[in-house]
């Protein structure tokens, strides 16, 4: 049913998948593939999401043990899933002919395994396999409302190129939308007060469609609803286009002493960038400093961090973008000018002073905050700081599914023709980060796979897709 009472045109297909980033294109692709005529929609001038705007890593938790140690609140059996399939989703690619790289990249964001890909190139791909099918891709095409009778999901309403009304009637749904960190509202009722501070390093689209849409068939909610993803960037800045996303962000803070507005640290920086991105958002204006040596600049702030990302200097490309920082041949200097931007300098000093006595002593704790066995103190001239404010990428909570990609009610119950993947699904990552391209791309295809599925039991349109408007828009 639907609150419309009259459309321009009326569609028949058996798939509807709504979004076009990494996972909407894979169910995409998938559904087509498995005999399905499809129609990909997106409500953007180009597809892609935020995966276009990314450096094209394929990565995810090497192993289930893995997996759990650096994300013990996530979904472990989603997250087993997507460690199981990750080779086959892997060799799927190569398959198609696209660059993979031909050794993989250890240890990203302190854990993960994966490679360097085209992801230009598999959008491109998912988008050709769907029309060399017969499916439909059209842009500009944003879904306005799921088409539900109260038994089951049957199709959705687009309101195209920002005139017309149109009536997709299918079997089966995917929602793939992206996230809602786009959804200033939505930030602040899950994550808290400081959320309007979040720089958006997205595609800002991704303004909650998928859960707004799957809330209105009855679908639950997950938990990870107040974490996700993101990574610390220079404060101010005279700009944050997305060209700018990835040279902006400091993924070498781990190896800082990170500290906020009051002078204190508050997390273990060994974590790595992106969970102190998350940790800083709750500290004092959503602020922080970085302080740094010569060896950490010279070696892991120049550094490229994995293939696809670029190397450069992130610490003077900050400065550039018009970051507060401070450089000074000895620590007490660098202090004192951190402290004319109105943090205790007696605090500062306590910290650091504590920070290093713990690193000395191989780890432990230092005003009750814990320091690493790997922690490195701040010793080689110059010094640096840099002020740092949060940012958010995808969020982490979303609709509920299993791992077949079936949207599920608070009951655990799958939502007849209803599915979701990629960022639209929650709790494969809670705070700790499982990856991006990687588990879009594989709960894409679970998606996809069982969408075609629950189409074909239920009596496919045996019929080409309506010609008119039909095509890349």
């Amino acid at each position: 049913m639907s609150h419309y009472e009259s459309f321009d045109e009326t569609r028949k297909v058996d798939v509807v998948v709504v979004g076009s980033g990494v996972s909407g294109s894979a169910a995409a692709m998938t559904a087509a593939r498995s005999g399905s005529t499809v129609a990909l929609l997106e409500k953007s001038e180009s597809i892609g999401g935020s995966a276009a705007l990314s450096a094209g890593m394929f990565w995810t938790a090497p192993t289930v043990e893995a997996y759990r140690a650096r994300i013990p609140l996530g979904n472990v059996e989603l997250g087993t899933h997507v460690v199981g399939d990750y080779q086959d989703a892997l060799a799927e690619l190569r398959k198609s002919g696209l660059r993979v790289a031909d050794e993989p990249k250890r240890d990203i964001m302190t854990f993960g395994i994966g490679y360097s890909t085209d992801i230009q190139g598999v959008l491109a791909w998912c988008r050709e396999e769907v029309l060399t099918a017969g499916g439909q891709v059209h842009t500009n095409a944003p879904v306005i409302e799921l088409l539900y009778d109260g038994g089951s999901v049957t199709g959705v309403v687009t309101r195209e190129d920002g005139d017309g009304l149109v009536r997709y009637e299918a079997a089966a749904v995917v929602l793939a939308t992206g996230g809602f960190q786009g959804a200033p509202d939505e930030l602040t009722r899950h994550i808290g007060p400081n959320a309007d501070r979040l720089m958006l390093r997205s595609n800002p689209g991704s303004v909650g469609d998928g859960l707004r849409l799957a809330r209105s068939a009855g679908a639950g909610g997950t938990k990870a609803m107040s974490t996700f993803y993101g990574h610390l960037v220079p404060y101010p800045i005279y700009r944050f286009q997305p060209e700018d996303y990835l040279p902006y962000s400091q993924y070498y803070s781990g190896s800082t002493v990170l500290v906020n507005l009051v002078g204190e640290r508050f997390t273990d920086e060994t974590e790595g960038d992106e969970l102190l991105n998350q940790a800083l958002t709750f500290q004092p204006q959503a602020r922080g400093v970085l302080i740094f040596d010569e060896h950490v600049r010279s070696t892991e702030a120049t550094e490229e961090p994995f293939p696809g990302l670029g190397a450069n200097d992130r610490f003077a490309t900050a400065v550039q973008a018009g970051g507060t920082y401070a450089v000074a041949d000895t620590l007490p200097e660098l202090l004192d000018q951190v402290a004319a931007w109105g943090i205790d300098r007696q605090a500062l000093g306590r910290t650091l002073e504590a920070y290093t006595h713990a690193v000395d002593g191989g780890g432990g704790v230092a005003c009750g905050i814990k320091v690493s066995s790997k922690a490195r103190a701040p010793e080689q001239g110059p010094f640096y700081a840099l002020m740092v404010q949060p940012s958010i990428t995808f969020t982490f909570g979303g609709v509920r599914t299993n791992t077949e990609g079936e949207a599920l009610g608070p009951d655990g119950r799958p939502i007849p023709g209803l599915y979701a993947a990629g960022a639209d699904i929650g709790g494969l990552s809670n705070y700790g980060y499982a990856g991006g391209l990687a588990p879009g791309y594989i709960t894409g295809r679970w998606a996809g796979r069982s969408a075609s599925q629950h189409a074909a039991s239920a009596g496919r349109s045996n019929r080409a897709p309506s010609l008119i408007n039909s095509g890349t828009k």
